[in-house]
């Protein structure tokens, strides 16, 4: 059993390609305090980026850190997919004189962050549905589309990440087939994440052009959305409304793949500037849309996620109580 492994004040760290949060609890279980925010261009390591946040600390310097970064982990090894940092475990520790430290990948943060959530996090999608026991699934249209899964036995929680995002899609009705020629290939293949993260958006909205006779202007996806919600280019507007529809099913399908009773939750940027123009029960519709087990879509509870400040509470929460959760600490601890 792991016990007092993460000595306090803890730093906790949520990395993106973009940008770098940092939060400090003083003790485990403490309120935590946001003490520093870091373009990732503007630090050429994260030593360098937690250096800063360490010093914005003041007196409650940290003797620990647990860092979630959006890109592939192995042990104490990661790199940020979408920027130039690199990360080595036991070098961070070393140099930012740290007593401790854990590296997660992004979205296994945010399947550990179910186990803290709370009703104020979510927003539910359609009618409200009672969460059963089975495991929590969370997805997420951004850079990528990331998916992983949550299970909890016995007071243990693990969280089950994957690649659900590179699974093969295709049309399943007459409005999917008008466009789907013409939806640009990815190494030869359409999987959900050719369409269903940012750059999926655009080539979305590229596919359609042909129905709208037009040349396509908007190759940004903030544009596409801006201009659906305000209603003034009926081609966004369509975008988006078959972009959710997409989403949507294939919410639904990764609840089906674990049964996740316990809820499917959707967070990231792409969905969070989308969801003023989700009509939740035409959305519901979709992820319930799934004979001969359509029952079983029907239990499951579907929320979406629009803050990301759970991700550093449940950083905090694996720091004040370790043993709570099943992750292979003999391989992935710093020191």
């Amino acid at each position: 059993m792991v016990k007092n492994e993460f000595p306090h004040p803890l730093l906790v760290a949520d990395i993106g390609g973009t940008n770098a949060r940092f939060a400090l609890a003083g003790a485990p279980g403490d309120s935590l305090r946001l003490v520093a925010k870091v373009r990732t261009s503007s630090c050429p390591t994260p030593q360098a980026a937690i250096a800063q946040a360490i010093d914005a600390c003041g007196e409650l310097r940290p003797q620990s850190i647990v860092i979630c970064a959006a890109g592939p982990v192995l042990g104490r090894h990661a790199r940020l997919t979408n920027a130039a940092w690199v990360f080595e475990g036991p070098v961070i520790a070393a140099e930012c004189e740290l007593a401790q430290g854990l590296l997660l990948n992004d979205f296994e943060a945010a399947a550990l962050s179910l186990a803290f959530a709370t009703p104020a996090d979510l927003s539910p999608i359609g009618p409200a549905i009672v969460p059963g026991k089975g495991p929590k699934v969370i997805l997420g249209p951004g850079t990528g589309l990331g998916v992983a899964a949550l299970i909890e036995c016995g007071g243990t929680v693990m969280a089950l990440p994957g690649e659900g995002g590179h699974v093969g899609i295709g049309p399943q009705d007459a409005e999917d087939e008008a466009f789907w020629p013409h939806v640009e290939r990815i190494a030869g293949r359409v999987t959900s994440e050719t369409l269903l993260c940012g750059s999926g958006l655009v080539r979305l909205h590229k596919a359609l052009a042909p129905q709208f006779a037009r040349d396509v202007v908007e190759d940004e996806p903030p544009v596409i959305a801006a201009n659906a919600l305000a209603g003034s280019c009926p081609h966004c507007v369509a975008t988006v409304g078959i972009f959710l529809k997409q989403l949507a099913r294939f919410a639904g399908d990764m609840g089906l793949i674990y049964a996740a009773t316990g809820g499917v939750f959707i967070r990231g940027g792409v969905m969070t500037s989308l969801a003023p123009m989700i009509d939740p029960m035409r959305f519901r519709g979709y992820f319930n849309d799934k004979q001969p087990v359509d029952e079983l879509a029907r239990a499951i509870p579907l929320s979406h996620v629009p803050d990301d400040a759970i991700i550093l509470r449940a950083l905090a929460g694996i720091g004040a109580r370790p043993e709570r959760f099943a992750i292979d600490y003999a391989n992935r601890l710093w020191v």
